[in-house]
């Protein structure tokens, strides 16, 4: 019971205590602690020194408490740099924004994590629409007319989504009709349980919907526009945030789904329509890449390509879908990373086109040097964790040699297109006449960044045993041996 107070009882007197104070920096100091706290639980609950009482309608399974942890620090960096970002953004009629920001966040705080540690769908389905309101007014932060279409391109496309992910569970409940579950809750563990007795025609019309409907928040194509644009638009911190650990949460609720089908005759058409979505997405990222004009575009369709390649993993199993799950990890803290100096590149040259960024190693050396990293992290360059985790991937998916082969071309010319955009703003020399820009100085965004990216490496080379064990009992809960 403390531990669930610590979870999700503080964020909701957070937003409250919030609400009513006005001095941003109060409002920061409550939000940080907020996070610290949550942090703390999570890790606790991670590594097995905190037993927290579940019932029928919360649970700690191995991948609640996996895909809490990446949230908890997610979350935690992200309000870290939060107060430094507010306080150096300069754009015209923020001010609302900025009196709104920290109660968005700990309400986001508040759903990611009701859903998931829900062990109930009808939860979880209300927990990850809150997500949605709860980002919508980051999403406008700037209050532009391209942030307002972002935000209700976002809001409409993922609330059909949502809407479908519910006819998707109402199906599920049709399935069980005839069953013992027959007029039972929307239970995740007794309909795991009891897999084998539901009515497979409507377990694969409830995947389907579930699929397409939480595509819209995962960011697998063809669901994916109105996520690449909030990602886009929204202010960089929020962007980590919604690139880190949205994803990944409303990837939890379809994975929920994929493990009542796993023992059942249906797992290989839900494996089917997964590899279908993560290869498409692949597709989607590497068309993109060779007309790069937005570099927090590019940054969203590379999310688009990651969880593509997380989907392409489960679906494959085997060490391949270990592999997706360390993946799940690598590539949360470094979306962290690149948005965050993304941001940084921003609000310097006042503009997110490519063309318009210039000699960033030079005007901005912290920022410009981390964002490479960033880079290198992100493609897979050693020692950087996202290099073992697609190295473990790729070799589930050498039982499948064409698709290997689609895999590895996809993600060459991804490669090919984001070196030649970032390498275009960190090295194009300055034009003729410009404003000079003044001398960077080391702030919190690059003590984050830099420590993310240490922290990617210790666990590429040196992954925790905790982290491991946990990974593999995620896989027995899916049927998988290794």
């Amino acid at each position: 019971m403390t531990e669930l107070i610590f979870l999700a009882g503080l964020p909701l007197i957070s937003i409250a205590a919030n609400y009513f104070l006005h001095n941003r920096k109060a409002q920061y100091s409550i939000s940080l602690l907020v996070a610290s706290l949550h942090l703390i639980t999570s890790y606790l609950i991670f590594s097995g020194l905190s037993q927290p009482a579940e019932n029928e309608f919360i649970r700690f399974d191995a991948l609640s408490r996996l895909f809490l942890l990446i949230l908890s620090h997610v979350y935690f960096w992200v309000v870290l740099v939060s107060y430094s970002y507010l306080n150096r953004s300069t754009i015209v009629n923020e001010e609302k924004s900025k009196q709104l920001y920290f109660m968005m966040l700990n309400l986001y705080l508040f759903a990611n994590t009701l859903a998931l540690i829900s062990n109930h769908l009808g939860l979880f389905w209300v927990a990850s629409e809150t997500t949605t309101l709860s980002v919508a007014p980051l999403i406008y932060y700037y209050r532009d007319e391209e942030s307002l279409e972002a935000m209700w391109k976002y809001l409409f496309l993922v609330s059909v989504g949502i809407a479908f992910a519910f006819i998707g569970f109402l199906f599920l409940t049709l399935s069980a009709s005839g069953t013992i579950l027959s007029g039972q809750q929307l239970l995740i563990s007794s309909y795991t349980r009891f897999a084998t007795a539901l009515n497979p025609i409507w377990l694969k019309a409830s995947f389907i919907f579930v699929f397409v409907g939480l595509s819209t928040k995962i960011g697998i194509a063809p669901m994916h526009p109105g996520d690449i644009d909030a990602t886009s638009n929204a202010p960089s911190p929020a962007a980590a945030l919604m690139s880190g650990s949205l994803r990944g949460t409303a990837l939890l609720g379809l994975m929920r789904v994929y493990q009542i089908m796993v023992p059942t005759i249906t797992a290989e058409f839900a494996r089917t329509i997964m590899t279908i979505g993560g290869m498409f997405s692949l597709f989607v990222a590497f068309v993109f890449m060779f007309k790069v004009v937005n570099y927090k575009r590019m940054l969203a369709y590379s999310s688009v390509e990651h969880l593509g390649l997380i989907t392409l993993g489960i679906a494959t199993g085997g060490v391949a879908f270990i592999g997706a799950m360390l993946h799940m990890v690598y590539n949360s803290l470094t979306k962290v990373v690149l948005f965050f100096n993304a941001g940084n590149i921003h609000r310097t040259y006042r503009s997110r086109e490519v063309t318009s960024v210039w000699d960033v190693l030079n005007t901005m050396p912290w920022t410009g040097w981390l964002f490479l990293f960033g880079f290198f992290a992100i493609v897979a360059m050693p020692p950087f964790g996202i290099f073992f985790s697609e190295i473990m991937i790729f070799q589930g998916l050498m039982a499948k040699p064409i698709l290997l082969a689609a895999v590895l071309f996809f993600l060459f010319f991804i490669f090919v297109g984001m070196s030649k955009t970032i390498f275009q703003m960190l090295y194009t020399a300055p034009p003729k006449e410009h404003k000079p820009i003044a001398v960077e100085k080391f702030e919190v965004i690059h003590f984050a960044s830099l420590a993310l990216l240490l922290l990617l490496i210790v666990l590429g080379l040196f992954m925790p045993s905790q982290l491991y064990t946990t990974v593999v009992q995620i896989s027995k809960d899916f049927g998988i041996t290794l």
